[in-house]
C-alpha cells in the first residue's frame, strides 16, 4: 500500500474510533456490561440494544471494543452482545487448548448462559473461524454467520503468508509487542501472558482445520464479506480465492465483494461493511 492509502486507512480509522467515542459517551446509560462463568473461564461481555441478538465475536489479540463501527448502527435495531473472547481481554484464560472448535464452545456457552437464543453471529478473523466451528456444531442455536477476514483451513496460508504470520508472532516484533501491552492493560491474569501468547500462536500455526465436507453440511445463512487486499488471505491472480472457497462450498451461502478492502475492512469502512451486513440480516 503507498504512503497516501496508509494515510487514508488511518484517516478512516481515527474516524471510526471518534464517531464511537461520541456514541459511547451519548448512550453510555442505555449499555451493560457483565461476566459469565463458561466452563473453565471466566467471561467479559458488553451488551447494547433490543431485538434479535447479535453475537460480535473479534479476531486474535483483541477485545470487544473492536466492533467500535458496528456497535452504534448495529444495535439500533438488534440486541448487541460483545463479548472477550477466552484469554483476550477481560476474559480469563482457562485451562482447554484454544482451538477454534473450543471457542465455538465457549460462545455457545454464553448464549446459552445468557438465554438469548437463537443468535445471529458476526465473526472477523479468528472470530469468523470461531463462527464457523458454531455453525457446523451447534446449527440449531444460530439465527445466520456473517464471515469477515475469515481462512477456513491452515492451508489457506501460503508458505508466504505463513512466513510472515510467523515473524508476526516473534516475541519482540513491534507489532505483537504493542499487541501484549495492550493486552496487558486489559486483562485480569497478568501472570499468564507467555501462556496466552504460546497458545494463540499454537492455534495460528495448526488451525483452522474445517474441511470442504464440513463446510458443505453447514445449514445456516451465511454471509462472506470478500476483500482483495487481505494482508494474511489476499493472493494474485485471484485475491478472493479463499473467501470464494467458502462462499461456493456453503450451500446457499451469499458473497459480498468490498474491493479495496482488507483484513480490518469493518474499522476502516464501518459504512459499508455495516450496510452489507444490515441487508443481510434484515433478510435471513
Amino acid at each position: 500500500m503507498n504512503i497516501a492509502g496508509v494515510l487514508k486507512s488511518d484517516l478512516s480509522i481515527a474516524k471510526t474510533v471518534a464517531s464511537y467515542a461520541g456514541w459511547v459517551m451519548r448512550t453510555w446509560p442505555r449499555g451493560s456490561k457483565g461476566r459469565v462463568n463458561v466452563d473453565d473461564i471466566d467471561m467479559f461481555f458488553r451488551r447494547y440494544g433490543e431485538g434479535k441478538p447479535v453475537l460480535l465475536l473479534h479476531g486474535g489479540f483483541m477485545f470487544a471494543e473492536t466492533w467500535l463501527g458496528q456497535i452504534p448502527t448495529l444495535s439500533a435495531d438488534y440486541l448487541v452482545i460483545a463479548p472477550d473472547v477466552r484469554g483476550h481481554g477481560r476474559t480469563t484464560l482457562g485451562t482447554r487448548p484454544m482451538t477454534y472448535r473450543q471457542l465455538a464452545d465457549d460462545a455457545i456457552g454464553l448464549v446459552k448462559r445468557l438465554e438469548t437464543g437463537p443468535v445471529h453471529v458476526v465473526g472477523w478473523s479468528d472470530g469468523g473461524c470461531t463462527a464457523l466451528g458454531m455453525a457446523i456444531k451447534y446449527p440449531d442455536l444460530l439465527r445466520s454467520i456473517t464471515l469477515i477476514g475469515t481462512s477456513w483451513n491452515v492451508s489457506n496460508y501460503s508458505d508466504e503468508k505463513m512466513k510472515e504470520l510467523v515473524a508476526l508472532m516473534e516475541p519482540l516484533n513491534p507489532v505483537t509487542l504493542s499487541l501484549r501491552m495492550m493486552r496487558r492493560l486489559l486483562t485480569p491474569e497478568h501472570y499468564r501472558g507467555g501462556e496466552f501468547f504460546a497458545a494463540i500462536r499454537d492455534m495460528w500455526l495448526h488451525t483452522p482445520d474445517f474441511t470442504i465436507e464440513e463446510l458443505r453440511g453447514i445449514n445456516t445463512p451465511t454471509l462472506v464479506v470478500a476483500t482483495d487486499r487481505d494482508q494474511f488471505l489476499s493472493e494474485p491472480p485471484d485475491p478472493m480465492r479463499t473467501f470464494r472457497e467458502i462462499a461456493d462450498a456453503v450451500p446457499g451461502a451469499r458473497m459480498a465483494e468490498v474491493p479495496g478492502g482488507d483484513h480490518i475492512v469493518h474499522i476502516a469502512h464501518p459504512d459499508i461493511v455495516n450496510r452489507l451486513i444490515l441487508d443481510f440480516l434484515n433478510g435471513v
